[in-house]
């Protein structure tokens, strides 16, 4: 069946209409291709009424496999109307956004696909138009896609001539590695970076930075071999690599191992003893152990022809403190590092934790003893200058559950805390319930918020209506909603404004400040949330929890929550927990939604709830 079939057959059209639920279900579940093709039907007046941000970045999407095809054809004329109806559609998608004050992360990624396939077709002022449009906006909120973005900026820019300017953006980076959500994109950077300053005349900083390459923790041998294949290109011979006074010991130790691991690849007999996986092992160990373990202050240049430092002399300096980098949140990640934060300040009393984070996430920080908040933006934000530097930018948590799914058996808690150097020992033996601090004002807040509202002395329950994430979202919480009303005073929680849900025993709070909605939620009798901030800031408050999960296994995130009682589906459906992401979709579905959210039932939640409330009140 085509796509004009598919379109034809769609009810909305048949009838005469387009119904924006349905296509917005049309482009929820992915069907780009189709949602471009019923969005080019509705008239260009009529447009506006689809400008959901899953209609938009889909339609897209859609309209750039459309505009591929077009050119393999060489339908030039048909090719030309796609592409003015692609600009059409970002401008709209990118205006709509305005209108709202809502930057949603499908805005960035369209504006970064469309980017590239402008560069792709060479038309680059076009396409620093919307890398520009894109920094405008606020793509830094996505740290990934922030850092994917800079680096094509400064391709395209290279491309342009714009050498000094190319460099500066890859520099940026290079100083400032925290920022980098994936520690595989660092070669990129270097890479890049080391050819702006080839092409600038700077072979001194050229060369510095082709060794930082091997020396950077990353674990893509592919990436490697880049930096060795180029070192060897520019000495000629690997043997005056080692006679370069210049190049560290330790970088040319490192450089000969890669020679040798590269070499013994290419013997078959080699790789069948599994020499060359320990080989792997004995590079990746130095790597690490140079990086997280000796750290030597090597001094960067600013800008490579400024400076006539050598690129092998590593500069000592008294370092203190601790240094704990992130570039992202989430909520709920923050809070359950704070457990692994109070055993290393115990563990390191006269040691201060600098933890820098973006400057939006400082509230769950407030009045937290163990950590001292940095601008992970400002210049004091330097790695150099501590004794210690722990880069949870790179997530630790991460990297265990994609090394492990689905077979998770360690909890967040305990993955932050030992990235932390805190003894599987000392794991066990520490508090591993979450730390906020509601503050004085804040509770003066609560208490004159509960007689307003007429809840003093009520049985008050709490539920956080939705996740930042689709797929953890639990799709009957609205009806939830409106049957615990029936026996309890709820209060609703959300960021945006809440419609519907008009009740005498339902408080909706939304659009508050994070703190004051906390510190509400801190004087519930009981918690419900889908698998988000919610449920380990119950844990924090010491209160009862229902937590309803699906692809994410409950039993390990709630672990250490005595008072929570988490609800799946994993004995109707043996493929829960899949520990899947936003971006990755349903293996049931193909959808971004998780149908093991569906079949919780509200009854279950209802006996849950009152289990944990029987619970509490025994205690």
């Amino acid at each position: 069946m085509g796509l004009a079939d598919n379109i034809h057959n769609t009810p909305s059209l048949r009838s005469g209409t387009i119904d924006a639920k349905e296509l917005e279900y049309i482009a929820f579940s992915g069907k780009d291709e189709i949602a471009h093709g019923i969005f080019r039907s509705i008239p260009n007046e009529q447009r506006y009424l689809y400008t959901n941000k899953y209609i938009l970045s889909e339609v897209i999407a859609g309209g750039i496999k459309k505009l591929r095809k077009f050119l393999s054809a060489s339908a030039e004329e048909s090719a030309a109307e796609e592409k003015e109806f692609i600009d059409e559609a970002v401008q709209l998608f990118v205006t709509t956004c305005r209108e709202r004050s809502s930057y949603p992360r499908e805005l960035f990624q369209t504006l970064h696909s469309w980017s590239e396939e402008l560069t792709r077709l060479s038309l680059l002022q076009e396409a620093l138009h919307y890398h520009d449009e894109a920094f405008a906006l606020g793509i830094s909120k996505y740290p990934d896609m922030y850092v994917r973005s800079l680096i094509a900026k400064a391709s395209v820019l290279n491309t342009l001539g714009s050498f000094g300017d190319a460099q500066a953006i890859l520099l940026s980076l290079a100083t400032r590695p925290y920022v980098i959500t994936d520690r595989n994109l660092v070669p990129d950077v270097l890479f890049n970076l080391g050819r702006e300053s080839l092409l600038k005349g700077d072979t001194l900083y050229y060369k510095k930075l082709l060794f930082r390459g091997l020396r950077q923790f990353h674990t893509r041998m592919e990436n490697r071999r880049l930096f060795v294949e180029q070192i060897t290109k520019t000495y000629r011979r690997s043997y005056r690599v080692t006679l370069d006074p210049q190049i560290s010991p330790s970088s040319k130790m490192l450089f000969l191992l890669h020679r040798i691991y590269f070499a013994m690849q290419e013997v078959g007999g080699l790789r069948a003893l599994h020499i060359t996986t320990m080989m792997k092992m004995l590079i990746l160990g130095f790597v690490y152990y140079i990086n997280y373990v000796l750290k030597p202050l090597v001094a960067d240049p600013p800008t490579g022809n400024q400076s006539n430092v050598s690129p092998s002399r590593q500069v000592f300096v008294r370092r203190k403190n601790t240094l704990i980098t992130r570039a992202m949140g989430g909520i709920g990640d923050l809070l359950m590092m704070t457990p692994g934060f109070h055993a290393f300040k115990n563990k390191h009393p006269h040691d201060e934790i600098h933890l820098a984070i973006p400057r939006r996430y400082f509230p769950v920080f407030e009045g937290n003893p163990d950590v001292r908040l940095l601008d992970i933006d400002s210049e004091q934000c330097d790695p150099l200058q501590y004794r210690r530097w722990f880069n949870f930018t790179d997530c630790p948590a991460s990297r265990v559950e994609a090394r492990t799914s689905p077979k998770v058996k360690k909890g967040r808690i305990e993955i932050f805390a030992r990235a932390l150097g805190i003894n599987p020992f000392g794991v066990r033996r520490m508090n591993k319930r979450p730390r906020y601090f509601v503050v004085p004002e804040e509770r003066a807040f609560q208490i004159n918020f509960w007689k307003s509202h007429n809840l003093v002395g009520k049985k008050v329950i709490g539920i956080q209506l939705r996740s930042d994430e689709v797929y953890r979202d639990y799709p009957h919480m609205r009806q939830l909603v409106l049957r615990l009303a029936h026996d309890h005073h709820v209060l609703v929680f959300d960021a945006e404004t809440i419609d519907g849900l008009e009740d005498e025993r339902i408080t909706k709070v939304d659009g508050l400040p994070m703190r004051r909605a906390f510190a509400l939620a801190s004087a519930c009798d009981a918690i419900i949330a889908p698998d988000s901030s919610f449920v380990h800031l119950a844990a924090a408050f010491d209160l009862p929890c229902v937590a309803l999960f699906g692809p994410i296994d409950g039993h390990i995130r709630t672990r250490h929550y005595p008072k929570c009682k988490y609800l799946d589906v994993r004995k109707k459906l043996g493929c829960a927990p899949c520990w899947r992401n936003e971006h990755i979709p349903c293996k049931l579905t193909t959808m971004r939604s998780s149908v093991c959210m569906v079949d919780i039932s509200i009854d279950e939640i209802f006996k849950a709830l009152n289990e944990v409330l029987q619970r509490k009140t025994q205690q």
